[in-house]
């Protein structure tokens, strides 16, 4: 399935799994943001943890930590948004409703037999936006778009994805934008795994 996706869209496509197992994964010891976890897995398998997720806004999306004020207030620092606006945010950002070990990331093609991804991840050129929303809409589905440029990839996109199961499209934030490869041509699009057979159709 993944290799059929880098075919249509490019190379910028990961295929997710939570909580499952293989083998044959990298699982990184320097903490790694998960945006860029997403970025790296585009060429290689790697599997993020507790342990091993440094993002802040990730973790409390995830569930590895709790603090959501403390962590408005940070974000608040870091981009002058007042801190009731980020609060508002976070309470329309979805939260993970169960609890996660691991998150697999860049699930090959084999890996996919032994369990299937949950969700995938693609960086994907707006003029295609259009034809994906279309592509749904045939289906009685709408895209999710949130309208928060905080949490992008780790909150908008992949915990939206995945608890939702929503199509999520996110312009990203300046973390992800700084840490997770996007370019300025490219915004990021979440399927969950039981949708993804509309986009290959």
């Amino acid at each position: 399935m993944i290799d059929d996706l880098k075919k249509k869209f490019g190379p910028k496509c990961s295929a997710i799994n939570v909580n499952g197992c293989y083998s044959s994964i990298q699982i990184p010891f320097n903490k790694m943001k998960f945006c860029e976890a997403v970025n790296y897995s585009f060429n290689t398998p790697v599997r993020i943890n507790n342990s091993n997720l440094g993002c802040p806004g990730a973790r409390w999306k995830m569930g590895f930590d709790k603090n959501s004020e403390k962590l408005a207030k940070f974000i608040s620092k870091n981009t002058h948004i007042p801190v009731s606006f980020i609060t508002e945010a976070f309470n329309q950002i979805t939260t993970l409703n169960k609890d996660i070990n691991q998150i697999n990331l860049g699930i090959t093609n084999e890996m996919e037999e032994i369990t299937p991804p949950d969700l995938y991840i693609i960086y994907i050129q707006p003029a295609r936006i259009t034809e994906i929303l279309h592509l749904f809409a045939r289906h009685n589905m709408q895209a999710s778009i949130p309208p928060y440029c905080l949490l992008s990839v780790c909150g908008n996109v992949f915990v939206n994805s995945y608890t939702n199961q929503h199509v999520s499209i996110s312009f990203g934030c300046p973390e992800s934008r700084r840490y997770g490869g996007i370019n300025k041509n490219e915004v990021v699009l979440g399927v969950p795994g039981s949708l993804i057979k509309y986009l290959l159709n």
